[in-house]
């Protein structure tokens, strides 16, 4: 009888504990992505085949975009549109050119109209250039000649040189020819010195070059305020290599003068020759010279 008792017990007490496991494990968490309901997968209805549009004859070309003639729009206002005449010379006038917008602000949509001046620049101020504007002189016309032969008796020589101008003669060694007065140009009348010296040698360069240098320095001492000598050069005269020498300055009396000497020696006999000219007329009187020194021959 205690046997049974304690056996009924047992099973009593075994089912109380089975009871409790049970009720804890319905406490459990449930995840809601096990409970989702999947569902059976549904067939999807066959594609039916519509009718294909008709065909629709589209041109070959797209037709041109015409834009809206919008008041303030930023076409009507571009400098740089065909219609408008733009040639390739335009960017000459870049400068003359400005925004008819202030795209300051142009994130908050206000725009300002911005006030022309008379004068655009995207630099520093203009300058206006006087000189530009200015008719362009005259210019002088060049002195002519007319060349006739001198013939130098005491110095064996013969040259051309504008006609109607006066000889002098009187020294042995020395032939001046002098413009008249009346045609003289400058305030300053253009004398050419011709000079036959007969010397013991045949003068080398050096010392072609010590006479015209001697020659500078007694020019320089008659009335020269301003003296510019230049540096000896070499060049032909009758057909022998000389050497020569410009100058120029302005006497105490304010007029400017110019001039060259050019020496040459042939057969034991020193050569010389020399013009002095308003230095205003240089070029019009160097062409004496030049002829001078072509025609230069002894008799």
């Amino acid at each position: 009888m205690k046997r049974q008792c304690k056996l009924m017990l047992c099973l009593l007490m075994a089912v109380v504990l089975l009871s409790s496991c049970s009720g804890g494990s319905s406490n459990q968490t449930v995840f809601p992505e096990v409970q989702q309901n999947l569902g059976t997968p549904q067939q999807l209805d066959a594609p039916v085949n519509e009718p294909a549009d008709e065909p629709v004859n589209e041109p070959d070309t797209e037709p041109e975009y015409v834009p809206e003639d919008d008041e303030g729009s930023v076409f009507t206002d571009n400098p740089y549109l065909e219609d408008q005449g733009f040639s390739e010379t335009d960017p000459l006038a870049e400068e003359d050119y400005q925004e008819p917008f202030d795209l300051s602000n142009s994130l908050s949509g206000n725009y300002t109209v911005v006030q022309q001046t008379e004068h655009t620049y995207a630099g520093s101020t203009p300058i206006p250039l006087d000189p530009v504007d200015l008719p362009t002189p005259t210019p002088r016309p060049p002195i002519t000649f007319s060349y006739v032969p001198y013939t130098a008796g005491t110095l064996g020589l013969t040259f051309e040189a504008p006609s109607g101008w006066t000889v002098n003669d009187s020294l042995t060694e020395v032939f001046t020819v002098t413009e008249p007065a009346e045609q003289m140009n400058g305030n300053q009348q253009c004398v050419i010195t011709i000079v036959a010296v007969p010397v013991n040698n045949n003068y080398d360069q050096r010392d072609l070059e010590k006479e015209v240098k001697a020659r500078l320095n007694d020019i320089s001492a008659t009335n020269f305020s301003v003296w510019e000598p230049s540096l000896t050069a070499t060049r032909r005269l009758m057909d022998v290599k000389g050497v020569y020498a410009n100058y120029s300055g302005e006497l105490v009396n304010g007029i400017k003068l110019g001039g060259r000497i050019h020496y040459v020696c042939i057969n034991n006999m020193l050569y010389g020759v020399e013009i002095m000219y308003p230095r205003e007329f240089r070029e019009d009187y160097m062409n004496i010279f030049d002829k001078i020194r072509d025609t230069l021959k002894t008799l």
